[in-house]
């Protein structure tokens, strides 16, 4: 068995840490490149079993892969030109540790370039109270540093709020510019919306509901001047683009419809990087992948059908796929429940209650949520205050279980009368649905 060449992958881990941190410092890198061409040239099929089984752990295994493999191709290039005989000298280590020390420095510049949105935006939204906190449910609003990212890019772009621009363009060609002042200076708005990934299964928290600050983007045409299409009419698509390359298209009765938002804040504050600084566009009852691009740079109104959205080209229907009806089990009691659920049964209180979250934004809003022990009767839960059909609502039911091993399964009734499916159909190509199925345990007495 040949030694390891040491001093090679010791001078690969050198040279990768040097350009990692010399292209960090432009805002680059390379490790980052390599992990979006994986994201880039992968079949849909691969991209949702990765989605499935790392969650949101997907960016730092590529980057790890990414670095695997550079190390491992310096590694094997230079045993080629010049073998060792795999000692460990004090230089090999130095290299070594000056590698890891150059990839972590690139990581900290990296993180630094990020804006942090401390300042408070004029006229903070005040979050309204729907009368179950005491529930030990899942909090009304998700904090903004819990809020779920997903994106096709390894890490977010670093848009200069200063030299942002966003091109806006009517149906007849007319144009307008906006930077940052223009928009802070329209009549913006807040809304409570939820936002979901269209990988999102039962159970899982890849959603989340916040107040946004932002403006209709037909408001946005009438306030620059810009002619404003008929709601109903079909003939136009909304062109939106991102500062990561992604398109995005919508038919204009869907953008009305669905009051597709240009936001430039969430929980009253300017939105992160992650979430799209300076802006990004929100459409109620879409995932994000078809009417939520971030960092966006162009909103342009272009005859239905002519630009292929992004996600469309990579096998997605051109849809839009809507936001499925959906019902979660959030906690047993005191007991809050993970995304991914135990092997075992959850030991419960049995006359104690089971809580959780229902949404249902494509379908007019939760009207109910039914609860159903084992393979009984579905039973309606007690539902908090509704704060609209574009947001989430909580709800409780009281458990009554004998001793013994039970599953609970819990499903949404939307206002338009659709009910929850159980079918545990896949996220692609048109959404995931099924109940959410909690397994439970009450001790003999």
């Amino acid at each position: 068995m040949r030694p390891l060449p040491l001093a090679h992958v010791a001078r690969s881990l050198a040279a990768v840490g040097l350009v990692e941190l010399a292209l960090a410092t432009r805002g680059r890198s390379v490790l980052d490149d390599l992990g979006e061409v994986v994201i880039d040239h992968s079949p849909l099929p691969l991209i949702e079993l990765g989605v499935q089984l790392m969650g949101t752990t997907d960016k730092p295994l590529l980057r790890l892969q990414s670095l695997a493999a550079l190390v491992a191709g310096g590694t094997a290039l230079g045993a080629r030109v010049a073998p060792d005989r795999g000692r460990v000298s004090r230089r090999t280590t130095a290299l070594g540790v000056a590698g890891v020390g150059a990839l972590a420095a690139a990581r900290a510049v990296l993180a630094r370039q990020e804006p942090r949105a401390r300042t408070e935006l004029a006229g903070a939204p005040s979050i309204r109270d729907d009368g179950a906190d005491g529930w030990a449910a899942t909090p009304l609003v998700t904090p903004v540093e819990d809020f779920y990212v997903t994106d096709v890019t390894m890490r977010a772009p670093v848009v200069d709020a200063d030299a942002w621009r966003l091109e806006v363009e009517a149906a007849d060609g007319t144009r307008a510019v906006v930077d940052t002042d223009l928009l802070a200076g329209l009549d913006l708005q807040e809304r409570q919306a939820l936002l979901a990934c269209v990988h999102n299964r039962p159970g899982w928290d890849r959603l989340g509901q916040q107040s946004w600050t932002g403006l209709p983007v037909p408001d946005l045409l009438a306030a620059l001047g810009l002619p404003v299409p008929d709601a109903a009419d079909a003939s136009v698509d909304l062109v939106m683009e991102g500062a990561d390359g992604l398109v995005m298209t919508l038919p204009w009765p869907e953008v009305v419809a669905r009051r597709t938002w240009l936001v430039t804040g969430m929980g009253g504050r300017p939105l992160t990087a992650s979430h799209g600084h300076p802006a990004r566009v929100l459409t109620a009852g879409l995932p994000g992948q078809y009417g939520g691009p971030k960092w966006v740079t162009a909103l342009r109104l272009r005859p239905a059908g002519s630009v292929t959205a992004s996600w469309v080209a990579r096998g997605w229907p051109r849809g839009p796929v809507v936001v499925p009806l959906m019902a979660r089990i959030d906690s047993l009691g005191t007991v809050g429940m993970p995304p991914r659920l135990p092997a075992r049964p959850v030991p419960v209180d049995p006359r104690g209650a089971v809580s959780g979250v229902a949404w249902a934004p494509a379908h007019g809003g939760v009207a109910g949520v039914d609860l159903r022990v084992d393979d009984g009767p579905w039973t309606a839960a007690e539902l908090a205050g509704d704060l609209g059909p574009d947001s989430w609502r909580r709800w409780r039911a009281p458990l009554d279980l004998p001793p013994g091993t039970h599953e609970l399964a819990v499903r949404c009734r939307a206002g338009d009368g659709t009910v929850q499916a159980g079918t545990g159909r896949p996220p692609y190509p048109s959404g995931a649905d099924g109940f959410h199925r909690v397994r439970v345990k009450v001790a003999r007495a």
